[in-house]
């Protein structure tokens, strides 16, 4: 199957996201560059996991990467020439949106995940030092109204 030479599928034709990828000639030298991409994005998410500022700002800039989704299609669809032997980007970003706007949004999910464990964290370390503070309020109350019976 000569993939350069097969007809371009038409988002109105497409039966699934796995038969639309099927179509879709990976073995193009800027399929590795977004690859590596997306790959350093997941690196830089699961390394920073211990530096809130940095993940905050790692998040911050994937999420701009996604609000300019539309802007980088239109870009890549009227100058495709330049770095692939397909036009892929469509008018209606189902492209862009599944190789590009999918991983990068699940990169931002992981961070809120991770997020989500360490806000988990925090509230039950929060719950056992306000316990513990009780506890000592109590054990000193009590000794206080010992030593008052005592004199």
């Amino acid at each position: 199957m000569d993939i350069g030479n097969m007809e371009p599928v038409h988002v109105n034709e497409i039966q699934g996201v796995w038969l639309y990828l099927k179509q879709i000639d990976f073995s193009e030298p800027w399929f590795t560059g977004l690859g590596i991409f997306h790959l350093t994005c997941f690196m830089i998410t699961a390394s920073t996991r211990n530096s809130s500022m940095l993940q905050c700002l790692h998040f911050m800039v994937l999420l701009l990467l996604v609000f300019f989704a539309e802007m980088i299609n239109e870009w890549a669809a009227n100058n495709w020439k330049l770095f692939a032997r397909q036009q892929y980007f469509d008018s209606n970003g189902l492209f862009i949106s599944v190789v590009f706007s999918t991983p990068v949004l699940i990169n931002c999910l992981v961070i809120v995940v991770l997020w989500l464990k360490d806000m988990s964290f925090m509230m039950s370390e929060t719950r056992l030092l306000r316990m513990t503070r009780k506890e000592d309020a109590n054990a000193k109350k009590q000794g206080a109204e010992e030593s008052k019976k005592d004199q």
